[in-house]
């Protein structure tokens, strides 16, 4: 009868330790591509159920489906992916996120305004994503950088540092100004934003401003590789450094200079190349 007892207690504990299942993983939907980024970096690029057609890198996230634009969703096509969490650095309006927690996602909002909320974001995926090792590993290597860039920079006289113009589009002329991660890297790089007197984020300006303003390096992504004659031949440039001296730059990578994330740092020694380049570089460029 023991044994009997024995045998149904045993057979008990392991019916009850068999309906013990692991929790499901969660399920994440990225609406930015920084994010998406940062979460890949993280290790946790297995959780992404869903993304933003502006979400292509690394190049594996191109196969997890579009479920919106950035910072756009498309209802149904979320709906269909059962996010538990929405995480983006925008929304278009309010009304998305209703929308979104309506569907029973949680919506985290993760701004991008300096190079400090790269780090609050990575400390904020760390903990959703349970993977906070990795997250404080990141915020190190970031810091250390930085403080490495700035330690060079610091070497350089604030006067006697070169003047950047950072063209974010040319109709109209727009480029950055204080309120922004990007004037923080062209700091680090060791140069001066000539923007850097407007508190905005970014902001037009005219033909004649630039032209005033007489930068030594002119940064424009945007404008396509191989562009730059279009720059120096606008009306009047010709009496600019940037062109004076063919300091003109069209052929950067921009998601480097444009997406606050894990490639950031990269972004930083980019400039700083373009800011204090070698006899090979200025070489190169001339041909």
């Amino acid at each position: 009868m023991k044994t009997f007892f024995l045998t149904i207690t045993m057979l008990l504990g392991m019916t009850v330790a068999a309906q013990k299942t692991e929790p499901a993983p969660l399920r994440v939907v990225s609406l930015s591509p920084r994010i998406t980024e940062t979460i890949y970096m993280l290790g946790k690029g297995d959780l992404l159920v869903g993304r933003s057609s502006a979400c292509d890198y690394p190049a594996v996230v191109k196969k997890i489906p579009v479920v919106g634009n950035f910072g756009g969703p498309f209802l149904e096509h979320l709906a269909s992916v059962r996010p538990d969490y929405v995480i983006t650095n925008k929304l278009k309006d309010k009304a998305s996120k209703k929308a979104i927690e309506s569907l029973g996602a949680k919506v985290i909002l993760l701004e991008e305004y300096y190079l400090k909320d790269y780090i609050t974001c990575v400390e904020r995926l760390g903990v959703i994503l349970n993977c906070q090792d990795k997250a404080a590993a990141e915020i190190k290597r970031f810091k250390q950088a930085l403080e490495k860039f700035k330690l060079e920079a610091n070497k350089v006289p604030v006067a006697s540092r070169p003047k950047v113009y950072v063209e974010i589009w040319h109709r109209p002329l727009m480029t950055c100004g204080r309120k922004t991660f990007i004037n923080e890297m062209i700091e680090y790089a060791g140069g001066v934003n000539i923007g850097s007197k407007e508190n905005a984020e970014s902001f037009a300006c005219s033909f004649e401003w630039v032209m005033m303003e007489n930068p030594d390096v002119i940064i424009c992504p945007a404008m396509g590789s191989g562009k730059s004659g279009v720059i120096a031949g606008r009306n009047g440039w010709e009496q600019i450094n940037a062109v004076k001296k063919n300091r003109i730059y069209t052929d950067i990578e921009q998601d480097k200079l444009y997406r606050l994330g894990p490639r950031t740092i990269d972004g930083i020694a980019m400039l700083r190349k373009c800011f204090y380049p070698t006899e090979n570089d200025r070489e190169k460029k001339e041909k």
